[in-house]
């Protein structure tokens, strides 16, 4: 899907990034990141869960993008204030 709205053209610029599929290993390539732009990215996933995500691969292009991530396995509930 990511592939898919690059193409298209869409304007995908946003804020925050709600990461795909709990940061699996197929979500947030680095042309999507990129097109994005986003100022943080949110990943919901569970702790401990057996799926390993998020996968280190995302985490990595995350973190070489400089785009800080909040994650739900690390601190629970996330809420975001807009003011």
């Amino acid at each position: 899907m990511e592939e898919a709205l690059l193409k298209n053209g869409t304007d995908l610029s946003a804020d925050i990034l709600k990461v795909a599929h709990h940061g699996s290993k197929t979500s947030s390539s680095t042309g999507f990141l990129l097109a994005v732009a986003p100022h943080l990215a949110v990943i919901s996933v569970g702790r401990d869960n057996t799926y390993g995500h998020p996968h280190p691969s995302v985490l990595s292009r995350l973190e070489t993008l400089g785009i800080p991530v909040r994650r739900t396995d690390e601190e629970g509930s996330i809420e975001l204030t807009f003011e």
